[in-house]
């Protein structure tokens, strides 16, 4: 298979796409109780809905912990890389990690940002994946759905 090798060691399958999804959004809250949310290991873990689970090996959102986000048609297994407190988050998928099929959409990384704006705080979620293009056009539509979804979760658990 001839690939190109992107990232954290992903290999990208000859004729794939790379996509960027990146979602933006302010809550009404101090940046430190957001990052406090987002770095909370439950927020993850108790929110699940059956039978997707996320699991943490080794401790919470620390750099080198092996994470995996698992469920029907769903295989996430990353380790969380870079991570400055209360600003940036670095989760490196690793090869193997599919949303949907592995022959359609291999996600490679997730990253999350957080800095000062009027009135609260910024998020800026970015996921990257290698997507074959038949499969281009659901995926964007799915990630705008479901960071949608999350940017709603978050102000409701962050400001109430």
């Amino acid at each position: 298979m001839d690939v190109d090798l992107v990232g954290p060691g992903q290999p990208r399958p000859a004729g794939w796409r790379p996509h960027t999804h990146v979602h933006r959004f302010t809550v009404a809250a101090p940046r430190d109780q957001v990052w406090g949310w987002l770095c909370d290991p439950a927020t993850f873990t108790d929110t699940q809905v059956g039978p997707f689970r996320v699991e943490f090996l080794g401790g919470g959102f620390e750099t080198g912990v092996v994470t995996t986000h698992h469920g029907p048609l769903l295989h996430l297994p990353g380790v969380l890389g870079e991570i400055r407190d209360g600003e940036y988050r670095d989760l490196q998928y690793l090869y193997g990690a599919f949303a949907v099929s592995f022959r359609l959409l291999r996600p490679t990384r997730l990253q999350v940002r957080l800095t000062d704006a009027p009135g609260g705080a910024a998020v800026e979620l970015q996921i990257d994946a290698h997507v074959r293009p038949v499969f281009l056009r659901p995926w964007e539509l799915s990630q705008r759905l479901f960071w949608r979804r999350f940017e709603t979760w978050t102000r409701r658990a962050v400001v109430g």
